[in-house]
């Protein structure tokens, strides 16, 4: 990580409050239920912010995609600089964290990055891929 992002890594920092900010913003773009619009954001190395807002389309059930997911491809596919935090603001309605989807997307797309989570007004929290998913799927050998 470098060193720019480490003031911004104490969850009550004015950088982390600003983040968790354009997260919650970008959740009013979200197509789903109150209850569901969720929004995040994806910041890479070099500075970059990649939103993303959940998708719940309402007459075509599996075709939806959650917020963390729109913001990690949206960065993949924009740059080579890697996602180093990803930023995730969730109705207090909403789960503890990321599906396990989102779990698969983030360990592929951006393996070493860190989440700020906020739930509703709770406090925001840090949480690493490595504590979400300590036994993570990683390799398919056929034959095994």
């Amino acid at each position: 990580m470098n060193d720019e992002l480490q003031p911004r890594m104490d969850p009550s920092s004015p950088e982390c409050r600003a983040l968790l900010d354009a997260a919650r913003e970008t959740a009013r773009r979200s197509v789903a239920p109150p209850a569901e619009r969720t929004g995040a954001v994806a910041l890479t190395r070099g500075g970059e912010r990649f939103p993303g807002a959940t998708v719940r389309l309402p007459t075509a059930a599996g075709l939806s995609v959650c917020a963390e997911q729109v913001a990690l491809w949206a960065a993949h596919a924009a740059t080579e600089d890697p996602v180093e935090l990803l930023v995730v603001w969730l109705p207090a309605a909403a789960g503890d964290h990321p599906c396990g989807q989102c779990l698969q997307i983030w360990l592929e797309l951006a393996r070493d990055a860190r989440l700020l989570m906020q739930r509703g007004d709770e406090a925001p929290r840090i949480l690493s891929l490595a504590a979400l998913m300590p036994d993570a799927f990683l390799h398919f050998k056929r034959g095994a």
